[in-house]
């Protein structure tokens, strides 16, 4: 398989074209950035080897204990890691858990602290979250720059799984001739 410098070679260069494929369907600079960073942080940081000891789950450094039950239960280079459709489907899903997990022990912590321990029930969880929907509402971030943000974290992650596989073949390829 490619090496991880391989891996973020082929996504850095992807960027550009991502920029300009965004730009040509859509006309938004905010669109193209959402896709261009999306592809950026989907191939640097979210890809399908966050199952195993790699560039990109070493990046997470303090945060990688968010990644431990990730690593768990899928196996590498399965289908539910590596797989275009399912792999960051599931990344996104479960990283989207973790964070609710992450914020809602935030705000327990919170509560004992400030509120003399008293525990905070889901409605203060489900607040937070309120309160994080809008401030991206504020900035400008909505449905359309969400969906450009994960097409691009979907491209991203799928340039590891098409690298991986065209390194395959290009190897059998080779063992043939």
């Amino acid at each position: 398989m490619p090496s991880g410098k391989t891996h973020d070679l082929v996504t850095v260069a992807l960027a550009p074209a991502t920029f300009a494929a965004a730009w040509g369907l859509t006309g938004s600079l905010a669109l193209s950035a959402a896709a261009t960073a999306g592809v950026l942080f989907g191939g640097l940081m979210f890809g399908p080897d966050l199952d195993i000891q790699s560039r990109q789950y070493t990046r997470w450094g303090v945060l990688r204990f968010l990644w431990l039950p990730y690593r768990t239960v899928f196996r590498h280079r399965s289908r539910w890691s590596h797989g275009i459709i399912f792999g960051t489907l599931i990344r996104v899903v479960y990283f989207a858990a973790a964070l609710t997990l992450l914020f809602w022990a935030c705000v327990y912590a919170r509560a004992l602290f400030l509120k003399g321990g008293v525990p905070p029930g889901w409605h203060d969880v489900v607040g937070v979250w309120r309160v994080v929907e809008q401030a991206a509402s504020a900035y400008g971030v909505g449905s359309r720059v969400l969906l450009a943000a994960l097409a691009g974290l979907w491209w991203g992650a799928a340039s590891h799984t098409l690298t991986d596989v065209a390194w395959s073949v290009i190897r059998k390829g080779s063992e043939i001739f």
